[in-house]
């Protein structure tokens, strides 16, 4: 069974004046509630605009074939069977959380019946076929950052990076500039993360000028520039811990590539990744750190011991919305918002 799985993003508001705004400035001054309104009320609109293409019609991306939308029950019929569970906003606490509706479109299929091979059926281009995904967005009115989360069975059924560009055009409005959707771990899953997992590659890239090229070289003008790529894999019965991951690259940085004429030190190079591989999960996946910014960003993979599964292998919903608020209360929401955290001292 490949685990279901979590992935977390953050971002901030950008206005063109390159000061910052809360959540509550950009609804006022986008006019999308009025200035005698409470913070509840705010709130509750901008639920309302946040819901507003997924309760009327379908938010699409052409370039990705894929699409969300919300599907209401027809009287007398339970189509969407978890329509109880759709987004909902707590407005003292700024979420908005809920089952959607999303999946593929842009191709032409056989809809059948396993049971029974005639009852067969066409689905046309433009019908998609649609499944169900949590999704978990915090908009502080009072902060100029948000936060969103949402769960995915597999990487073809991914609606992730949809629902960043989703999001972000939805605070591209007036004077309001498109947000950076940043991948985001918390601190405490990323270090568990690190004791589990081993290293599988340290590897180094960087752009270089061909300036040892004779002047009658016929392949000068091919190789003005070009890339070169060193990858360093410990033996496979070497299992190097994750938290040795600095001393891992320090020890290579030092070294030389090229010529004594012309030495290129590792430590210069434009990128250094360390991939690392977590088996904890029986579907492993690599991740890479990018040490030169000392991060990386971990999944949260969805585990019998955390939330309940359905006989499909799909999430048991009330479970993950159980598991997902006491992640964001615990975990993700003391990162976010640590000006919170700090005891005062006189």
């Amino acid at each position: 069974m490949a685990y279901p799985k979590l992935e977390f993003f953050r971002f901030s508001l950008k206005h063109k004046d390159e000061m910052p705004r809360t959540f509550r400035e950009f609804m006022l001054e986008t006019k999308k509630c009025n200035n005698t309104d409470t913070d509840d009320e705010i709130f509750s609109k901008l639920y309302e605009y946040f819901m507003v293409k997924l309760k009327t019609d379908f938010a699409m991306n052409d370039q990705q074939k894929k699409c969300i939308t919300l599907i209401q029950n027809p009287v007398g019929r339970t189509i969407n069977k978890y329509w109880d569970m759709r987004p909902q906003p707590q407005n003292n606490r700024c979420i908005i959380s809920g089952v959607i509706n999303g999946g593929t479109y842009g191709k032409e299929r056989i809809l059948t019946n396993i049971l029974d091979k005639h009852e067969v059926d066409s689905l046309l281009y433009n019908q998609p076929v649609l499944q169900y995904y949590y999704i978990f967005a915090y908009f502080p009115l009072d902060s100029i950052e948000g936060f969103f989360m949402v769960h995915t069975d597999s990487a073809q059924e991914s609606i992730s990076s949809f629902m960043r560009k989703y999001i972000s055009d939805l605070f591209k409005q007036g004077d309001y500039l498109k947000p950076e959707m940043v991948i985001y771990a918390p601190k405490a899953i990323q270090d568990k993360f690190r004791e589990e997992a081993h290293i599988t590659s340290l590897s180094f890239k960087t752009t270089m000028v061909g300036d040892r090229f004779e002047d009658n070289d016929p392949i000068k003008n091919e190789l003005s520039e070009y890339d070169v790529s060193i990858m360093i894999k410990p033996k496979k019965d070497k299992n190097i811990s994750m938290t040795l991951a600095e001393r891992f690259r320090a020890h290579f940085i030092p070294q030389i590539f090229g010529t004594q004429e012309n030495p290129h030190i590792l430590e210069q190079f434009e990128d250094c990744r360390v991939s690392a591989k977590n088996e904890e999960m029986k579907s492993t996946k690599i991740f890479k750190w990018n040490t030169k910014e000392a991060e990386f960003a971990p999944v949260v993979y969805l585990t019998d011991e955390m939330i309940r599964f359905n006989e499909d292998g799909t999430p048991d919903f009330t479970s993950l919305a159980t598991f997902c608020d006491d992640l964001f209360q615990n975990i993700v929401l003391p990162e976010l918002r640590i000006e919170n955290n700090v005891e005062r001292v006189d």
